[in-house]
């Protein structure tokens, strides 16, 4: 049973400490100046005992700074770059403010104000509301942990009810950029080699992560089945090191590699050993996303999404006529370049129509600087390597991730279900594939609406209308004229 200890202080005065017992051990509690106070306490924390529901004071101690150095080191086993992530939002975010209070001190108010009020660290302004919101997910994810492990009672970042605090609303994800198969092509011929080239169409068709498509080893190629046997992952951490891991769900799966990509694919492989890379920088090395990013992908994204633009100056349009869009009028002026040089005219701008219609313009722009020239033959090389016709439209820029989108979209413009695209992405459920492409599914419903439709008629050997008024004629034959009733 709880009780009370009476001390001397210093100056001979009466302080009192509270006597109580845990699975056994008799324990102190704080020293208090009234007798009653200490009796309290000490009562308070031996019935936590008795319902299993005691939490050392002593263990409250530690400052939120040792905690949080603790679980990174129990979390050992998690991704390198999420450790990162997460050790830079605290040590910029949540350090400053709380990082130095023992555990007990952290309280509810405080978390709120510095939730609204999150300084940036370079700045001092205001923290964005998607930092905000990122920085309080974590903080309460860290006070979890705490009380889990028995050094809180609860956690002070969520309300009475276990309800987290209000968080900052997050930014607004921008919406997903997706490419037709011919626009997608185009990317793919705009880029400098073979190699991006190979890459781009593959990762636009089956929608691998960057991390994972840059560690693929040939063993991974299976050309008997054509499938992508994705084991791994790259990972570029802050400091530019490149780590080789798990995917980022952890789980290995398989992808069917599409036919038109297999002569790219084995063209990639030649030469090479099975455990060599089968995308790799020059010093043989797996590629880095912000690199490949830079120097090759956006250039063809440029270069790609702006061909029609470029196509209708070539064949003498004002800028105020340039709209990106290849309509037939400007199938008809094509076709009308293609008969003056002797081609066939199809309206289709192939390699040899880019040909003719390159040197119409360089013979009309004979004045151009050296860099120009240079510039212009990088642009004209490889634009003529696509191929444009009416219905042929220019787009925005787009990143890398945006093929990721693309290939969803295709696949589910091809009739993939939801377990197909989920398999091919790589994602832990269906309903996050549901909840990332949800408005592709429903663009869909028509789809389906028309192939249901069709199959009810074939399976009526075409005579729907005939059975339908067959059926209604039967119908209003058996129907009985009923005597009025006296409703007087």
């Amino acid at each position: 049973m709880a009780y009370v200890q009476t001390r001397k202080n210093k100056d001979g005065q009466n302080r009192y400490v509270g006597r109580y017992r845990v699975d056994g051990r008799l324990k102190n509690t704080k020293t208090f100046t009234r007798k009653r106070d200490a009796e309290d306490e000490a009562t308070r924390l031996e019935d936590a005992a008795k319902r299993n529901d005691f939490i050392d004071p002593a263990a409250a101690e530690v400052t939120l700074d040792e905690f949080f150095k603790t679980r990174q080191a129990a979390r050992s086993g998690k991704a390198p770059r999420t450790l990162e992530t997460e050790s830079e939002r605290y040590r910029s975010l949540i350090a400053p403010r709380f990082g130095s209070l023992p555990l007990k001190r952290i309280a509810t108010e405080d978390i709120a104000d510095w939730s609204a009020n999150m300084p940036a660290p370079r700045t001092g302004k205001t923290a964005s509301s998607q930092r905000r919101h990122d920085a309080l997910t974590l903080l309460i994810a860290v006070l979890d942990d705490a009380v889990d492990a028995g050094r809180l009672t609860r956690n002070p970042a969520r309300k009475r009810t276990g309800k987290a605090l209000a968080k900052p609303q997050a930014a607004k994800q921008k919406p997903h950029r997706y490419l037709s198969h011919e626009q997608l092509s185009r990317v793919a011929l705009c880029a400098n080699n073979e190699q991006a080239r190979t890459m781009i169409l593959l990762d636009g068709l089956v929608g691998l992560r960057f991390g994972e498509l840059s560690a693929l080893q040939l063993r991974d190629i299976d050309t008997l089945r054509w499938r992508i046997k994705v084991r791994r992952a790259v990972t570029r951490l802050d400091n530019g090191t490149l780590l080789v891991g798990n995917t980022k769900t952890g789980r290995d799966r398989e992808v069917a590699i599409p036919g038109t990509v297999r002569p790219l694919i084995l063209e990639q492989i030649k030469g090479k050993r099975p455990s060599d890379w089968l995308f790799s920088s020059r010093d043989g090395k797996p590629l880095r996303r912000e690199s490949f990013s830079r120097n090759t992908f956006s250039k063809a994204v440029a270069l790609a999404g702006s061909a029609v633009s470029e196509l209708q100056r070539l064949i003498g349009l004002s800028e105020q006529e340039v709209t990106g869009e290849f309509t037939p009028s400007l199938e008809a002026r094509v076709c009308q370049a293609q008969t003056k040089a002797g081609l066939e005219p199809t309206g289709v701008v192939d390699p040899p129509t880019w040909a003719v219609l390159i040197e119409a313009y360089r013979e009309q722009h004979t004045g151009l600087s050296q860099a120009d020239k240079v510039k212009q033959t990088t642009k004209f090389k490889a634009l003529s390597r696509t191929t444009l016709y009416v219905g042929c439209t220019d787009f925005e820029r787009l990143t890398l991730h945006d093929l990721r989108h693309t290939a969803a979209s295709l696949a589910i413009a091809s009739g993939a279900t939801v377990k197909h695209v989920q398999k091919m992405l790589g994602h832990e459920s269906a309903k996050m594939t549901l909840d990332v492409y949800a408005g592709l599914f429903e663009d869909d419903l028509d789809t389906v609406a028309e192939s249901m439709s069709a199959a009810h008629d074939k399976a009526l050997g075409g005579n729907r209308a005939h059975n339908m008024r067959t059926n209604t004629e039967q119908a209003m034959s058996e129907v009985v004229t009923l005597p009025t009733a006296n409703m007087a």
